[in-house]
């Protein structure tokens, strides 16, 4: 048991070192945003774990389920932020001249998109840790790619302020998260037959096909076509690789949530009892 906690301790601080290396890179107003973020993600977890808040009753969820109960409020949080981000960013469109939005030239402004892609990667930061943490009860290999993905991209950006327009479209694929998670609220409390979980499962998935199939599609497409914009810059060839590899990762999981909503669709809708 020891031996396992100072396996885990050990592997987290090599995490947390690099990612602290990564950030401290950045301008000093963005460094106090990721900092800020990821310590304000694990104070409040501390919280969570120590008073239960929000969480079922204590011994009715197994050790995972307990701590991914938390992950996931923390997950819906972070959705929530950036879907309310994704609105001030394309709020922010048209960019003058049109090179702002993607080399940030020739002003290299601050803006949503900068704060909002500040906070995102601190929320990347903390949830990779705890990720690595619990590799053993979760074992989510594919969300350690996308993190490791999303932080690499996020941080690049963000040296330079580029591709303020592709971060609108992106933070808005976040609109299925929330559903996702309380689809998976219900199935942890053995839920899954009533109303709550079917609605819940329906809505996440028509909300990821919109938006990570068809909306990050459309916003890659963008890409492409803005592609004299943006050409001069090597590093942001390897952005739109990364980009490219998430929409790939979208691609594998939605067979999986279609699948999932043809097996909705395909049941009885449960009914509410009258009373």
């Amino acid at each position: 048991m020891i031996s396992s906690i100072s396996n885990k301790s050990l592997e987290c601080s090599v995490v947390t070192g690099g990612l602290l290396y990564l950030t401290l890179q950045q301008e000093r107003r963005c460094q106090h945003l990721v900092l800020g973020a990821t310590a304000s993600y694990a104070l409040l977890y501390l919280i969570l774990r120590s008073s239960h808040l929000l969480q079922p009753a204590k011994g009715s969820l197994s050790y995972a389920n307990e701590t991914e109960w938390r992950s996931r409020i923390f997950a819906t949080l972070n959705a929530i932020v950036l879907i309310g981000g994704s609105a001030l960013c394309f709020l922010e469109w048209p960019y003058q001249p049109t090179s702002e939005g993607w080399i940030g030239q020739p002003d290299h402004i601050w803006s949503q998109s900068c704060l909002f892609a500040s906070l995102f990667v601190g929320y990347l930061h903390w949830d990779l840790i705890w990720l690595v943490w619990h590799r053993r009860e979760q074992a989510d290999f594919s969300a350690v790619i996308h993190h490791v993905l999303f932080i690499s991209v996020t941080h690049y950006v963000l040296s330079g302020i580029f591709f303020k327009r592709p971060f609108a479209w992106l933070s808005f694929t976040e609109l299925s998260t929330p559903f996702l998670n309380i689809r998976w609220f219900y199935a942890a409390r053995n839920m899954k037959e009533g109303r709550g979980y079917f609605l819940s499962s329906f809505l996440f998935a028509i909300t990821f096909l919109l938006t990570r199939v068809c909306g990050y599609g459309l916003g890659m497409l963008d890409i492409l076509l803005s592609y004299s914009e943006w050409k001069e810059n090597r590093g942001l060839h390897l952005v739109a690789v990364g980009l490219g590899m998430g929409y790939a990762l979208n691609l594998f999981w939605s067979v999986k949530v279609v699948h999932a909503l043809q097996r909705a669709l395909n049941r009885d809708v449960p009914k509410v009892k009258q009373k």
